[in-house]
């Protein structure tokens, strides 16, 4: 280090660095962090901890939880980006986590967009299996049919799930088995809200299994969905479960980083 404290490029300021360790943790996580378990995950002290979390508090990237003591991401954080440069669009940034997804379950994930009372597949991946669910890109399903659509519908707001419903009656199925009692979809978005995913009912295509996330914008508000699936014939519940094990951090950083953007 210098006179001044600043790097002479053979060292590191270990003070900024365990401060941006300790921020690094929130990308993805979950749920909000103390600093206990933060101590534990990096193997820091507890007070060094400590000292970050007040850091990054201060400087608005977190936000504290007053009745906890525990810490979220800062909406603030989208203040850091280059204003003078165009966001990047939602392909752009969802592609690498698709990627990822694709190669580590090896089955067909798809990106959406809302639009109004539909969602539109505008990105894919197909699986790597002779039998595979194919990815259509345009392809348009009302929000109370498919899995993708109806991980979106339950990230709306009660009053403009009721609107939804209320201006689409009767609400139209393509299978015998398609969710078209506003009763049971209503017992479907509370389910969807309270395990934090949809699954596949396969009451689009009975052939088909799989799950979605909803992808929120700036405000909390769906913009699209993230869907995983591939054939019935091989995929159960159990594999829905597994799976999502297996991409649940790479899921959670992809939706912490696309709630950045503001929709269009």
């Amino acid at each position: 280090m210098t006179a001044t404290g600043e790097s002479d490029g053979k060292s590191i300021n270990k003070a900024t660095k365990r401060v941006l360790e300790v921020l690094n943790e929130f990308i993805g996580a979950p749920s909000p962090l103390g600093a206990s378990e933060l101590s534990r995950r990096l193997n820091m002290t507890r007070n060094m901890v400590h000292r970050a979390l007040v850091t990054l508090n201060e400087e608005g990237l977190l936000y504290k939880h007053q009745d906890t003591g525990r810490y979220v991401l800062s909406y603030n954080l989208a203040t850091l980006q280059n204003t003078s440069r165009p966001a990047p669009d939602l392909r752009r940034i969802a592609r690498p986590y698709l990627e990822e997804i694709s190669e580590r379950l090896g089955e067909t994930v798809q990106l959406t967009v809302r639009s109004r009372d539909f969602q539109t597949v505008i990105d894919g991946i197909e699986g790597h299996g002779t039998v595979a669910l194919r990815v259509k890109l345009g392809n348009v399903y009302p929000l109370h049919l498919s899995v993708g659509s109806r991980a979106i519908l339950a990230a709306c707001p009660d009053d403009e799930i009721d609107d939804y419903i209320s201006r689409n009656q009767p609400l139209r199925g393509m299978t015998p088995t398609s969710m078209t009692d506003p009763e049971a979809l209503w017992a479907e978005v509370r389910r969807i809200r309270e395990e934090g995913f949809a699954r596949s009912m396969g009451d689009f295509n009975p052939t088909t299994a799989g799950f979605a996330y909803a992808i929120l914008d700036f405000d909390a508000r769906p913009h699209g969905a993230l869907v995983v699936g591939g054939p019935a014939q091989r995929l159960g519940e159990d594999w829905i479960d597994e799976a999502r094990q297996t991409v649940e951090p790479i899921v959670n950083q992809f939706l912490t980083i696309a709630a950045l953007y503001e929709a269009n």
